[in-house]
């Protein structure tokens, strides 16, 4: 008997055990919440109704995430938008320029980020916002009284004086938590580039500028375009930042006030004593578990064809 083949086979076999029971806990809360999100959108009226309507009110027999789902996608979108806008470049100093001296601190402080307390992010957008909330509505009030007037009074849904709580500054502490994820996957990206394909670059451009954020970036865009989907789908499940900022609405609203989002209905809804409201919880987590997944499914996807 091969001792070595035998126990070669053993340790193959415990790893595979050992990975199904890494995966049972994760794959049990995927099949659970969709068996239970299922069934309560069916019985809340199926999934156009649940997509658009509000939500239930305790005595409701039917009801939805439609202000909460607009309030989630439309802060995700803006807080996805800064947050690659700002961690790429950050993310292209760190990996690219390692012998500053600055860029050991850049890179420190975006470490930090990573495993900073999200609450803590949304009440720091908080605070800065109710120190600059009277110069930035001097602003809005006339350019919102002028677009109107010009578009229509649907713009006042987008463009005007801000309330205290707010979808704008949830998407603001939604992408300080996204640009720490960006900025090291774009690190990352750009650190494992083969050093003669740098050196043509720089030699071809001419220009350090040209090289990095032209010929280089052709190299690792799948990467950043993974990094930037893990990113959104980070920040859609977030709850957290937005209690502080966009501090939920159970109904379609302006923009510029009180905004609902899924993940916080989650948490409020889930607490309730109502049946109803308890399962349109778990539908929520159904839609939004579809979402993040997706965001997920398709980084992968592109992350394995660099």
């Amino acid at each position: 008997m091969n001792w070595r083949r035998v126990k070669n086979w053993l340790g193959i076999g415990a790893i595979v055990v050992l990975s199904l029971f890494a995966v049972a806990p994760v794959l049990s809360v995927v099949v659970s919440i969709y068996a239970a999100g299922a069934a309560a959108i069916a019985s809340l009226g199926g999934l156009a109704t649940f997509l658009t309507a509000e939500p239930p009110d305790p005595f409701a027999t039917s009801g939805g995430v439609g202000p909460l789902l607009a309030g989630t996608l439309y802060m995700t979108a803006l807080g996805a938008a800064a947050g690659i806008l700002v961690g790429f470049p950050i993310g292209i100093y760190i990996g690219e320029f390692k012998r500053d001296k600055l860029s050991h601190v850049a890179r420190g402080a975006v470490n930090m980020l990573v495993e900073f307390p999200t609450i803590a992010m949304g009440l720091f957008v908080y605070g800065m916002f109710s120190m600059v909330r009277g110069d930035v509505n001097s602003v809005l009030a006339p350019l919102s009284r002028d677009l109107s007037s010009v578009l229509g009074g649907w713009v006042t849904w987008f463009v005007g004086p801000l309330d205290f709580y707010n979808a704008y500054i949830g998407a603001a502490a939604l992408a300080i938590v996204m640009i720490p994820y960006v900025a090291l996957f774009t690190a990352s990206a750009y650190a494992s580039i083969d050093q003669p394909l740098r050196e043509a670059a720089y030699s071809l451009s001419g220009r350090e500028y040209k090289a990095v954020f032209t010929v280089l970036r052709k190299v690792v865009w799948r990467a950043v375009l993974a990094s930037f989907l893990l990113g959104t789908a980070k920040i859609a499940g977030e709850t957290a930042p937005l209690f502080f900022t966009a501090l939920g609405n159970h109904y379609y609203a302006p923009f510029t006030g009180p905004t609902g989002a899924v993940t916080l209905w989650i948490y409020e809804a889930a607490q309730s004593s109502y049946k109803v409201q308890v399962d349109s919880a778990y539908g929520a987590a159904a839609v939004l578990l579809t979402v993040v997944l997706a965001l997920f499914i398709l980084a992968k996807l592109l992350g394995r064809g660099r």
